[in-house]
């Protein structure tokens, strides 16, 4: 089981079997990009899970980076008067190239990889990734919210009985 945070500071928890197909469908999108490296974090910069390496690379200081910037760059779209923030960031380097995008409200997948690689190739099979991990993440919220309405009512059915239980005795 993994814990993050959302964007919204409410605390994200996801299965062992939801993360571990989360990193089978990164691992995917690592082979088809060759990228050198992949970051599944939550919006508040902790880092989830990672596929690839980069020796000498602070993984949660990248993913804290990248969030801090996906979120100025939020703030941005604001005031340029979006409707919404942009979805894609990319950064242009000498040696590597860096593509960030949000994955849903919560989530933040950032992408590292060499400048031979092809900024095209990596942005279909990124948006491809994303849609994989937002039909994911949807079915895992519908999941928890029926979860969570039959504990509310379950819960809600036995505190009346003991309440009844209670004050019917007094």
């Amino acid at each position: 089981m993994k814990v993050g945070k959302g964007g919204n500071g409410q605390q994200i928890i996801l299965s062992g079997e939801m993360y571990k197909s989360i990193t089978e469908i990164l691992s995917e999108l690592l082979m088809k990009t060759k990228a050198r490296l992949i970051i599944f974090a939550d919006m508040d910069g902790h880092a989830i899970t990672q596929k690839g390496t980069i020796t000498g690379l602070n993984i949660n200081t990248l993913a804290a980076l990248a969030a801090g910037h996906y979120a100025a760059t939020a703030e941005m779209a604001n005031i340029l008067g979006e409707s919404d923030r942009f979805r894609y960031i990319f950064h242009e380097g000498h040696d590597m190239n860096m593509y960030c995008c949000n994955v849903g409200d919560h989530f933040l997948l950032t992408v590292v990889f060499d400048i031979s690689t092809a900024l095209g190739m990596v942005r279909i099979f990124t948006n491809r990734t994303i849609q994989s991990l937002e039909t994911l993440l949807s079915q895992q919220q519908e999941m928890d919210d029926k979860a969570r309405e039959f504990l509310d009512i379950e819960f809600s059915t036995l505190l009346n009985q003991e309440l009844d239980k209670t004050f019917n005795n007094s």
